[in-house]
């Protein structure tokens, strides 16, 4: 009796329409599916064999990609890389990969040449920093990290990973809980847990992300390929809504003084604020009831980000004053600037700012900034903002920077 073979790549021709209308459009395409034992039933026992093979079935099935199921190891991604680079981009790439950095803590991610669009982390291993810091290397070399975390709670990185996860969805772009053990892609991308995000537990935005109306990889990774992640990242699907919407395309600005801000968005303001987890509650919603003026941003109806000019309390000027050892006491203070994760990166905290600046008439203006928020650093230095002093903070228990605007340490 003979023995059939099951074909080591599986043809997906990609209907369009089947895909969902909701949806943007897809091009009619061929992706090549992998099966599990693939590569080594096909014989390609090296990586040079390996992206040859690829490119072979490519070019012969006309294929425009490649999704390959079998896990290679994170230091392989980028040698990998380095060999399908090497022969002409013709077809893009997703590869499930093996998130171990306790053996390989080296790694470095493919370059933009190899036309790897997606990995697929499975087993997640060794410390936060080290997980996060490959899959920063990744997002930031324009790939799309998809990572699938164990479900069993005691498992030493599912809660720190899924705060990461939450609080920068611009790193890590989907994720779902696994069973360990479980290396397959499950066939859902949609499998989330929301409240390890502060923001989504106050004022979450209405609908959802697009990966989770994706329910194959092989749509997602043509997706990727037609439109680029940083579009595809920022998609979403509103609800009651017929189509999708990109985050950041309908921004309004709001400047008020505190008695024209209604009670409903004062109290989203100051979640927002808490939310941040970088100062003290005590007293924001007091300040922001006196404050000068109360900077916010909304997008389908919910704050997205805010900021404030705030007449500072006396008491804290005069402990300010003496800790710096400079004179504050006539000045505005520019703070509680808060942007949630979904709207980091699109330029909204620095318009703030600049904004909040040209509003201030005849009155000078001082913000603090503790000397290791160096994201908040980088908005005042694109602001024309300088640090003027360095303290210790009693209160927070850091070192703090005063900055001021370049404009008004020259004005007399």
């Amino acid at each position: 009796m003979v023995k059939k073979v099951t074909p080591p790549f599986h043809i997906l021709s990609v209907n369009p329409p089947a895909v969902n209308l909701l949806l943007p459009p897809l091009p009619s395409s061929t992706v090549l599916t992998a099966q599990p034992g693939a590569i080594k039933q096909a014989g390609a026992e090296s990586l040079g064999g390996l992206a040859a093979l690829l490119k072979k079935e490519a070019a012969s099935r006309h294929a425009n990609g490649i999704r390959l199921a079998d896990p290679i190891a994170l230091g392989q991604i980028s040698a990998l890389g380095d060999e399908l680079a090497k022969f002409p981009h013709s077809f893009y790439l997703a590869v499930t990969a093996r998130l171990d950095t306790e053996c390989d803590y080296l790694a470095k991610a493919p370059s933009t040449q190899s036309g790897i669009k997606l990995v697929d982390w499975i087993h997640p291993k060794g410390d936060i920093a080290a997980v996060t810091q490959v899959l920063k290397l990744f997002s930031k070399a324009g790939i799309w990290n998809h990572v699938r975390i164990s479900a069993k709670k005691d498992h030493h990185l599912m809660e720190p990973f899924m705060v990461f996860a939450a609080a920068n969805p611009n790193i890590v772009h989907s994720w779902a809980f696994q069973e360990t053990g479980d290396s397959s892609f499950d066939g859902s991308l949609n499998v989330v847990d929301s409240s390890f995000s502060t923001y989504s537990r106050y004022s979450p935005l209405p609908g959802r992300p697009f990966w989770k109306c994706i329910s194959d990889q092989v749509h997602l990774l043509q997706y990727l390929e037609k439109y680029g992640l940083k579009k595809v990242m920022r998609w979403w699907l509103p609800r009651r809504e017929r189509s999708l919407t990109t985050l950041g395309e309908n921004l309004v600005y709001h400047f008020q003084k505190p008695e024209a801000v209604s009670p409903k968005r004062l109290d989203e303001i100051c979640k927002m604020v808490e939310a941040g987890g970088t100062i003290g509650t005590q007293w924001v919603r007091h300040n922001l009831k006196w404050a000068f003026l109360i900077a916010y941003v909304t997008e389908m109806d919910v704050v997205v980000a805010n900021s404030s000019l705030k007449h500072p309390r006396p008491e804290y000027i005069a402990v300010l004053n003496e800790q710096a050892g400079m004179d504050l006491s006539n000045y505005l203070e520019r703070g509680y600037t808060s942007v949630r994760p979904e709207y980091r990166g699109m330029g909204i905290g620095t318009r703030l700012l600049e904004e909040l600046t040209l509003r201030v008439g005849d009155r000078k203006v001082f913000s603090l900034i503790s000397e290791d928020n160096i994201a908040t650093q980088k908005i005042a230095l694109r602001n024309e903002t300088r640090k003027v002093s360095t303290f210790f903070s009693q209160r927070t228990g850091k070192r703090m920077g005063i900055w001021i605007p370049e404009a008004m340490l020259a004005a007399p």
